[in-house]
């Protein structure tokens, strides 16, 4: 489907998420019917659609698919058994997964994708937050997480004519998301998704292929790993390169109320992004955002709390080095449950690594997502994972949980006396760790 301008009605599979709103918000503007169903309905987002009668109550039903539906809108990929993709195949009603509306909504806007395996949803809501402060008005944008403050992860804005779209590169998912960026702002590349990229040289390619279609401006750190090398392999280039390191003496003072190095450098793409927009930089107000070293409150014996979304080895390795840059008289106790049993495979080396500056480690369990492949569960098991990590960490207190459901064994350690105001402790997960948080009795 290349044109949405003779839509009439549209149905989507799942409608709470970040990316099904703002399309959703979208063709609702343009004046387009919209129905929904959603599995989950307990979330303030669910019952926000609920109320506009848009999100029919209960799950998925053939029932929902009726003949006068110009499009089904489906999540990232089909769903096998699903009752309204059978019914939508059945009818010869159109399909089409969220990535893909998304990236033709997305040429109506001045898109400013951030793409990278590190920093690109503290980088993307830098630029909201600028964006935010330049026109006094919330710009268009998709992001990762919710922005503090404001609550919320997506935002439609008709006067805006810019959209600031995380862009993953997960399956080459950027390709359709934003498949002709404004601009383009390349975080790092550093081989991650290795369920699917098999080398460092076919994740390079995956860039390439993204850079490659940009409009105007591409914003990278010219001395990064590996840029130069994906630099180099674009033949055609439509687009000028901004190198934030020209711009390290001007905007080295802005701070945005942000930690370690790697949040330095999330500040200079921001930066660059007013450069090239010929925008003011005003982010020191930066609210953070939800699960980025986000602070959750004290324990009663006087441990400070923050969650983080860490969840590969430089995630990991940034996120302790900004709780030792920012508490360097404190003991840091991580609490980590790594994400996936492929990754915590094939990095477990890196991994041994990036835990150096933690004094205590505690693993209650490895998070296996839901598109895991029971092989790949298989690779290594957690007590394995955990013993790599103590040989390379001989003296480090580690231990293994083993508390993979209610995560009381890790809520009654938390509490224990001995962790006091001397520690601040890191729950670090891109799975369910924030369960644990409920327990803690947290006083802000």
């Amino acid at each position: 489907m290349k044109d949405l301008s003779n839509l009439k009605k549209v149905h989507f599979i799942g409608i709470t998420s970040s990316f099904s709103s703002f399309c959703a918000n979208y063709l609702i503007q343009q004046g387009v019917e919209i129905t929904a169903s959603e599995i989950s309905q307990d979330s303030e987002d669910a019952k926000r659609w609920i109320r506009k009668g848009i999100l029919y109550k209960g799950g998925h039903n053939e029932k929902y698919i009726t003949d006068d539906i110009d499009l089904v809108v489906y999540p990232t990929g089909p769903i096998p058994g699903n009752p309204e993709c059978e019914a939508a195949e059945k009818k010869g009603i159109p399909t089409i997964p969220i990535a893909e509306l998304t990236g033709l909504i997305s040429k109506s806007f001045k898109v400013i994708a951030v793409a990278g395996t590190h920093g690109k949803t503290t980088t993307s809501a830098l630029i909201v937050w600028m964006l935010f402060k330049s026109f006094n008005a919330l710009p268009n944008f998709i992001i990762g997480d919710k922005i503090l403050e404001i609550d919320k992860s997506w935002n439609f804005n008709k006067d805006s004519e810019y959209l600031v779209i995380e862009a993953c590169e997960y399956k080459e998912q950027f390709l359709e998301r934003a498949p002709t960026p404004y601009i383009t702002v390349i975080t790092n590349v550093e081989l991650d998704h290795t369920d699917y990229f098999k080398s460092q040289k076919q994740y390079n390619q995956a860039f390439v292929k993204f850079i490659s279609n940009t409009k105007n401006k591409v914003i990278v750190d010219t001395e990064g790993t590996n840029i130069i090398e994906i630099l180099g392999e674009i033949k055609d280039k439509n687009f000028e390169i901004f190198d934030i390191n020209s711009i390290r003496e001007k905007c080295g003072n802005v701070t945005a109320g942000l930690k370690g190095e790697h949040n330095r450098q999330n500040i200079l793409r921001a930066c660059a992004v007013a450069e090239v927009l010929e925008k003011k930089v005003d982010i020191e107000d930066f609210p953070g955002i939800a699960s980025r070293f986000e602070y959750k409150g004290i324990t009663p014996n006087g441990m400070p709390i923050y969650l983080d979304y860490a969840h590969n080895p430089g995630k990991v390795s940034a996120c302790l080095r900004s709780a030792r840059e920012s508490f360097p008289d404190k003991k840091i106790l991580f609490v980590w449950q790594p994400h996936s049993f492929e990754r915590s495979f094939t990095f477990r080396e890196e991994f041994a690594e990036s835990i150096l500056d933690a004094d205590i480690v505690y693993i209650p369990n490895i998070f296996a997502p839901r598109r895991e492949k029971q092989e790949y569960r298989e690779l290594i098991s957690e007590e394995e994972f955990v013993e790599t990590l103590k040989k390379r960490n001989p003296g480090k207190e580690i231990e293994f949980l083993g508390d993979s459901e209610s995560f009381e064994k890790t809520s009654s350690l938390l509490l224990e006396e001995k962790f006091n105001s001397d520690y601040v402790a890191i729950l670090a997960s891109a799975g369910d760790l924030y369960k644990v948080l409920p327990n803690l009795s947290l006083k802000k």
